[in-house]
């Protein structure tokens, strides 16, 4: 039994530092089986009837395409909405000069660099609410920093230009776009805090895009060339990321059946919309409320 013994030992030792067989990387490459994945998906943006459908069934092209429309529905219907006075406006800052006394411009070699217009806020307002506030107040500073959203003139392009133009140069996952209309669906519908329109609606999915991407994803485009593509500087696109998240009161967080409920109900107050023109744009008092005095009881 001993020698029975020292030749299962020996076997074992040969064993444990006997070298593991070469690799095979065809057997365990899966590069294949993602691209067929994503070559089956449809580009073909959905018309909605449920809210209960395959999410995985759409690329990012339709889910891009879905929210754009969604979305140009909306401002459609809505018409435009003036955005609420600030509660402050802070003198306007100093423009900078070089030493010829010109404007600071960007570089000519910034191809990717496109302007959507000039924002409605003023760059020192405030983009969060300050904690302590009581309901009344918050309610009012949340209202105000929602101007960050709005441009000062509607861009001369579509929303469906503009989002194409972001995919052809920062494509996203379907899951992204998908993620940005649950933040455009409760900040403009459920929430009634940002209204969609024509001069809202290019910032606003913007800065939902690239929250979405951060949250859901963990390769992202840079700051600097998604500021540049979307045509704002990268404060703006800071101030705008800043104010979505407080204004969703930093719930980012989704899962497949939120993704799928609220692409859904997005569409649907769109249709809803369309079919009652100029109802919607009634729901928004996006004027200060006058504040009550209260009265001192003795």
């Amino acid at each position: 039994m001993e020698g029975g013994a020292s030749e299962r030992d020996a076997q074992d030792r040969a064993t444990v530092h006997a070298p593991p067989p070469p690799p095979e990387p065809r057997a365990n490459d899966t590069t294949e089986a993602v691209d067929s994945a994503y070559s089956q998906k449809s580009d073909q943006p959905l018309r909605l009837d449920s809210a209960i459908w395959d999410i995985t069934a759409i690329s990012g092209l339709a889910a891009l395409q879905m929210l754009a429309e969604a979305l140009q529905d909306l401002a459609d219907a809505m018409g435009d909405v003036p955005p609420t006075p600030p509660v402050s406006r802070p003198t306007t800052p100093k423009t900078y000069l070089d030493g010829n006394g010109l404007r600071r411009t960007s570089s000519p070699e910034d191809t990717f660099a496109m302007v959507i217009g000039s924002p409605e806020a003023h760059p020192h307002e405030p983009i969060t609410v300050d904690d302590g506030a009581d309901t009344e107040e918050t309610t009012l500073q949340r209202i105000a920093i929602a101007r960050r959203f709005y441009s000062k003139t509607a861009p001369a392009f579509t929303i469906a230009q503009y989002l194409q133009r972001l995919h052809t140069f920062c494509p996203h996952s379907p899951g992204v776009y998908l993620t940005a209309a649950v933040y455009c669906h409760r900040l403009c519908v459920a929430d009634l805090m940002v209204p969609a329109t024509n001069r809202t609606i290019h910032r606003l999915s913007l800065a939902a895009i690239r929250v979405a991407s951060k949250a859901v994803e963990d390769n992202k485009w840079t700051q600097d060339r998604i500021s540049k593509v979307g045509g704002v500087n990268k404060t703006q696109l800071m101030n705008l990321e800043v104010t979505l998240c407080f204004l969703l009161d930093f719930d980012l967080g989704v899962t497949d059946t939120r993704l799928a409920e609220r692409m859904f109900l997005l569409q649907e107050a769109a249709r809803q919309a369309l079919g009652t023109r100029g109802k919607l744009s009634d729901e928004f008092n996006l004027k200060l409320p006058v504040r009550m005095r209260r009265k001192t009881v003795f």
